[in-house]
């Protein structure tokens, strides 16, 4: 008997312009959502910011003058550095949603990404169709950015819009106008860098318990390494290594801040900072391309 191929009829219908990595994106967007712990954290990253405009629209019901007698009261305990709701006072913020929220939702969103496609083979049947390398990751990549941004900037973006709608004169408002623009663009670079460098990692393992080390090794051992070699050197440019370190001088910078004039010793130039940020981006775009150029040779 003849083995005849199944005979396929082409495709006559409506074709959709959008590009391939589109699908990609929002695929990655509904994959994250299904990991309970990444809901959690970004749900528990926006009630933190609901809950401090709530505060703040309640004690302001309470006290209108409520930013002033909070400076005044910190300037008495603290002998002149007291509590000013300005670009400093968003700059304080970030260690409630950058330290505790940024990195934890990362590691959970992507620690896997594209290890689990290399372990199951998924990559060669992307590439089989029309979607390039740089297509594949460019899905991945926006969607992981948008879920680490609704988590960090979605919060601040509350708590900045509370303070105006509760703003007491024009010049407080003039004072913040530009707190969100400065804040999104940092934090989109923040979210960039560090998404490049979860997806790096990964596609150098399919072992997430691997992949958990070298995250150990990034964020704690570089850290402590930095801050071994400024106590040794008396450099602040060592503290570089510290990737949170960077992410608060990026920070610190757009919002207008000077960190020196706080009298922190440890801080590292921004010139520095933003040099150690786009070596990593460049770095972990250029290992992640290499491994998915290298599977989608099919």
């Amino acid at each position: 008997m003849a083995f005849r191929a199944a005979e396929y009829e082409r495709y006559k219908g409506e074709r959709t312009n959008r590009p391939a990595w589109v699908p990609i994106a929002f695929g990655t967007v509904q994959r994250g959502w299904k990991s309970k712990w990444v809901r959690r954290l970004s749900m528990l990253s926006l009630a933190l910011g609901f809950g401090l405009v709530a505060m703040m629209y309640m004690v302001n019901q309470v006290m209108p003058s409520w930013r002033e007698i909070a400076e005044q009261a910190t300037n008495r305990a603290t002998q002149g550095s007291g509590l000013k709701v300005d670009a400093g006072f968003y700059l304080i913020l970030t260690n409630v949603f950058v330290r505790p929220i940024l990195l934890p939702l990362a590691l959970l969103f992507g620690y896997d990404l594209i290890a689990s496609d290399m372990r199951t083979n998924a990559l060669e049947a992307y590439f089989a169709r029309p979607v390039t390398p740089l297509g594949y990751l460019t899905g991945r990549t926006l969607a992981f950015v948008s879920f680490l941004m609704l988590a960090t900037f979605g919060p601040f973006f509350l708590v900045w819009f509370a303070d105006i709608a509760t703003s007491p004169s024009e010049a407080h408002t003039d004072l913040i106008r530009f707190v969100p623009i400065s804040l999104f663009f940092a934090l989109l670079f923040i979210s960039f860098t560090l998404a490049l460098m979860v997806q790096a990692v990964t596609s150098l393992t399919r072992s997430a318990i691997w992949s958990n080390l070298i995250f150990v090794v990034i964020f704690l051992f570089l850290s402590a390494m930095g801050m071994v070699l400024f106590q040794i050197t008396d450099r602040p440019n060592m503290m570089a290594f510290s990737f949170l370190s960077d992410a608060k001088v990026i920070c610190a910078t757009l919002l207008g801040i000077d960190l020196a004039d706080g009298g922190s010793p440890t801080n590292v130039s921004p010139a520095i900072a933003f040099s150690m940020m786009v070596g990593i981006s460049i770095i972990s775009f250029l290992i992640i391309l290499r491994g998915l150029k290298r599977r989608s040779l099919v």
